[in-house]
């Protein structure tokens, strides 16, 4: 499994997209409890659901990990991993996995300067109110050391998302060979 870790906005689901186009990953889709924003489509980009129906999943036992963030419950699903999957993870998530599945599980980091960051948020249309917030968070969530193991870390500042995604696609294609 392909696991792609990086602060809000610092570019891991164009990452995805981009090597679920370019190289025939599959996308795993997260699960949360946050609004469904403008641009984005329930099951596509998240499967959105409400807190009860994320307790029912809880308690059916359907999670490999829940963590949740800015207020919002996030679960990766069992049914939502595989091979061939990339998945989008936070530390917490990422650690989850990396401590069941350890051979299987390779993790990206991708970092990107906050300036940056704010504004793709801005772009994409996030609540100004809400970017600050998420910045300052993200500093301590996703800082690398709160990660278990990472494989390989990634600026995506000066890079296309296309020569990003190669750059990941081989390094993973090593990562499966042992090498």
């Amino acid at each position: 499994m392909l696991v792609i870790v990086g602060a809000s906005a610092s570019g891991k689901t164009e990452i995805a997209n981009a090597l679920v186009t370019q190289f025939a990953y599959i996308k795993s889709v997260t699960t949360t409890t946050r609004q469904i924003r403008v641009h984005e489509m329930n099951h596509i980009h998240y499967h959105f659901v409400s807190k009860v129906q994320f307790e029912t999943l809880r308690v059916q036992d359907a999670f490999i990990e829940t963590t949740r963030y800015q207020d919002h419950d996030y679960g990766l699903q069992k049914n939502e991993i595989g091979s061939n999957q990339v998945i989008i993870l936070d530390p917490n998530g990422c650690n989850a996995l990396y401590q069941k599945y350890p051979k299987e599980t390779c993790i990206i980091y991708i970092q990107s300067d906050k300036e940056m960051r704010q504004t793709r948020m801005l772009f994409r249309g996030d609540d100004i109110d809400l970017i600050s917030k998420r910045l300052k968070e993200d500093d301590v969530t996703f800082q690398v050391s709160n990660l278990d193991k990472i494989h390989f870390i990634i600026d995506n500042h000066h890079q296309t998302i296309q020569s990003i995604a190669e750059e990941i696609h081989h390094f993973y294609q090593a990562f499966l060979k042992g090498e």
